[in-house]
């Protein structure tokens, strides 16, 4: 009787051990599960496509809840809202970004939201802007815009300094034309008022303009600066330091995102759609998305960045030697950098 006693206590803590070791691994499990998602926020106008938005949709951004605060007009809005702390990760041109460093500001770009690659573009020659004149118009060339009016979306970004490029590459000075900061989904009108003589609209917005009669083009920014990442995706280097393991599954997203879309154009096209949809715009707009135009697996290289580097020490706006590529960006979150 005394043995069939032990014999059944002993059954019973066994029980209660093997029982509870399986309760313990199966709270842990759904602990994991249950994990709160790490949010991240941005701005983004409602005609641009962020490659996030599509790692979003495609459910490449495991634990990652990124989520849109509003919409902006061009990087250094996103520059500001991040030193606000009111977003998270941003867009912007590499020139602002090296402006930025160079007053003070501490941030870094990880990953390549847009770009002028050939070989991840759908059809034609890349580009994120163009420069639009009328079609009667008398400006055939560089030398025709001293004394015009040109509509950029926002002043000490990438369509400023490309206008710059473009102009002193042609011996005219910034002090002969006038920049104008409109938002780009009103540029057909004001070119069309004749309220402005060139308008240089970003992404889909161009070939919506292009479509329209009476127009016609000047250049691009791919005749200008070729095949180069002309954006970057950036962090505070606060966040960085405080959140690598989500700046590293966020990039791990970016990257699976934007090699999916060179590979399956008709479905990033229709993806593309509701994604416009979803941020108030007209989802027909999405025929013109063309895709991100960034290197394979969304990686920044140095040549990119040192552009830049070089053409704001020829204007004088930071001293030579005082930034490398390396103090601008890093791809050491992206799962794909070789070193």
């Amino acid at each position: 009787m005394d043995n069939n006693i032990k014999n059944l206590a002993a059954i019973i803590v066994v029980a209660m051990i093997l029982t509870g070791g399986l309760l313990w691994v199966k709270d842990s499990k759904t602990g994991n599960n249950n994990a709160p998602d790490i949010v991240i926020r941005y701005l983004s106008a409602s005609t641009i496509i962020e490659p996030y938005e599509f790692a979003k949709e495609l459910g490449y951004l495991g634990g990652i809840n990124i989520t849109r605060e509003g919409s902006y007009t061009g990087g250094p809005d996103d520059i500001i809202a991040i030193a606000s702390g009111s977003i998270d990760v941003g867009h912007s041109a590499w020139v602002a970004i090296i402006n930025a460093k160079a007053r003070g500001s501490e941030i870094t770009a990880f990953a390549a939201p847009m770009g002028n690659s050939p070989k991840s573009w759908f059809e034609g020659n890349p580009f994120l802007s163009k420069w639009i004149v009328l079609e009667n118009s008398s400006i055939r060339s560089a030398k025709d815009l001293v004394g015009k009016k040109i509509a950029v979306n926002i002043m000490g970004a990438h369509v400023d300094y490309v206008t710059r490029e473009y102009l002193a590459r042609n011996g005219i000075s910034m002090d002969q034309v006038q920049l104008v900061p409109i938002g780009i989904t009103n540029h057909e009108q004001v070119l069309k008022q004749g309220q402005v003589d060139v308008v240089a609209p970003l992404g889909i917005v161009v070939n919506k303009i292009e479509e329209s009669k009476g127009v016609r083009v000047l250049f691009s920014d791919y005749d200008i600066i070729g095949d180069q990442t002309h954006c970057v995706l950036f962090t505070s280097d606060k966040f960085l330091k405080e959140n690598p393991e989500a700046v590293k599954r966020l990039t791990d997203g970016i990257a699976k995102a934007a090699d999916w879309a060179k590979e399956h154009p008709k479905e990033a096209q229709e993806l593309a759609a509701k994604i416009l949809k979803d941020k108030g715009a007209n989802p027909d707009l999405a025929k013109y998305w063309k895709g991100f135009g960034v290197r394979e697996h969304a990686l920044l290289a140095d040549s990119d960045a040192q552009f830049w580097i070089d053409w704001l020490v020829k204007d004088g706006k930071i001293k030579e030697g005082q930034f490398t590529p390396a103090d601008i960006y890093t791809n050491q979150f992206n799962p794909y950098y070789e070193k």
